[in-house]
């Protein structure tokens, strides 16, 4: 009973001093993805990759992204040649990982010299993303 006492009242007095709680332990996070090309140049082909993120920012309302610098790592095979997030155009401001109410909605990873494009949920572009356990 006494100790119960004095944990609330050790949080009381840390939220009343302005003082934060030691954050939630964060939890590696990696999806595996394949990328099936139905159209275009590219028809035919197939890609696969993963990438890794750590959710101890993610608030899971609006619109929320992991770049780089909060620990993305990403890996994909790409006409045969495997890249990580260092060889995207942009490194190190992308590749980025978006979300939407806590959802991936795409994952902005371009590795081809020129103008950055979006392929992530085109037409044409199919993906599947599984959680690795």
């Amino acid at each position: 009973m006494i100790q119960r006492h004095i944990a609330t009242f050790s949080t009381v007095v840390l939220t009343t001093v302005g003082l934060k709680m030691p954050a939630a332990e964060a939890t590696p996070v990696t999806y595996d993805f394949t990328v099936v090309v139905t159209q275009g140049t590219l028809a035919g082909n197939t890609f696969s990759g993963s990438f890794t993120y750590d959710d101890a920012d993610l608030e899971g309302v609006g619109t929320e992204t992991i770049e780089v610098e909060d620990g993305l790592k990403v890996n994909m095979n790409f006409l045969g040649e495997d890249y990580t997030e260092t060889a995207d155009i942009d490194y190190p401001k992308f590749p980025q990982l978006i979300f939407e109410a806590g959802e991936i909605q795409r994952l902005d990873y371009w590795i081809e010299p020129g103008k950055r494009g979006i392929w992530w949920g085109l037409p044409g572009w199919e993906i599947e993303l599984s959680p690795r356990n």
